[in-house]
Order: C-alpha cells, then sequence, then structure tokens
C-alpha cells in the first residue's frame, strides 16, 4: 500500500482516487457493517458478489467484523479501566 493509500483510507471521498473497484466495495462493506450490518443493502451485497467469492467475503465479514469488535473493545475499555 502506498503511504497515499494509506491516508486515503479514513476517507471515503478519496476511495475512487486511490483504489480499484475491488478494493472499494470491501471499504464500503467494512463500513457498512459498523453501524448497518442488519441491514447490507441489495445494491452493497449485489455489487461485493460481483468482486468476491463466497469464501472471500467470508474472509471480509469476519475480518471486519473482528477489527470492529476490537475497535468496540478498545472504547470500552478507554472508558472504563484507568490509563497507567
Amino acid at each position: 500500500m502506498t503511504p497515499e493509500q494509506l491516508a486515503a483510507i479514513g476517507d471515503p471521498g478519496q476511495w475512487a482516487v486511490n483504489f480499484g473497484p475491488t478494493e472499494i466495495v470491501a471499504m464500503e462493506l467494512a463500513d457498512r457493517m459498523i453501524d448497518h450490518a442488519d441491514d447490507l443493502g441489495a445494491e452493497l451485497m449485489a455489487r461485493v458478489k460481483e468482486h468476491y467469492n463466497d469464501q472471500q467475503i467470508a474472509e471480509l465479514i469476519l475480518v471486519a467484523g473482528q477489527a470492529n469488535m476490537n475497535n468496540r473493545s478498545g472504547n470500552a475499555a478507554k472508558q472504563l479501566l484507568p490509563q497507567r
């Protein structure tokens, strides 16, 4: 990954400039899973299936879900546990 791509990950407005359609749809899936895992949307699901097979989709879901859980756990821990 280039430094420009690393910087663009957090800015969806920069995705089309720095990534291809396969990477963009994976980032859209991960982003959508943050708050709307119960309703990914038919359009997004169709685009994911255009670029990834079932095994790859399962891996994307697991990795994105794990990262989301780690972030939420870390945020809760920062609030509840003393800083050392």
